[in-house]
């Protein structure tokens, strides 16, 4: 009977630890992290950006955003390219304000001044985003995109106004 306890004992271990692997823990994790807001955004079409998001994580692990890219479109045209410049890591159990510093590659260079003034003036109409990154948490990776949206309707339901 001791030897039948012992081997269900280790039987429900094994389906415990099955049922909190890491790829479940990241999609768990989805519905406990949040955006809650963009705070502010940066920068100089030379120097690079800093978006400043304020993010809630209602978990006890800190996931990492690995790798980020993204083109910018402004009246149809593609003027620049974002990419990360560094890891950034969201601190668990937390309401955060999180700088996420970013390269910009231009490829139309009065086309970015205009997007500059736009973004300053917060006025978002003609500017479209498209992006692609990397979460990491525990050794799991897992990709986010967004296809081509206009920046107005990302940004407005970041709360940034």
């Amino acid at each position: 009977m001791r030897q039948f306890i012992n081997i269900l004992s280790l039987a429900l271990c094994t389906l415990l630890l099955a049922s909190c692997s890491p790829k479940k823990i990241v999609n768990q994790m989805q519905q406990n992290i949040s955006v809650v807001g963009v705070e502010n955004i940066t920068g100089s079409v030379s120097g690079g950006w800093v978006v400043t998001l304020r993010m809630e994580n209602n978990t006890g692990y800190q996931p990492t955003l690995r790798a980020a890219e993204g083109d910018i479109y402004f009246d149809n045209t593609l003027t620049a390219h974002a990419s990360l410049m560094a890891p950034v890591t969201l601190p668990k159990k937390s309401v955060s304000s999180i700088d996420i510093p970013l390269e910009i590659k231009v490829h139309s260079p009065l086309k970015a001044l205009s997007l500059v003034l736009r973004f300053s003036e917060k006025n978002f109409d003609g500017i479209d985003l498209a992006l692609k990154s990397t979460v990491e948490l525990m050794g799991v990776k897992k990709d986010v995109n967004i296809e081509r949206t206009p920046a107005k309707d990302i940004l407005n339901q970041l709360g940034y106004n």
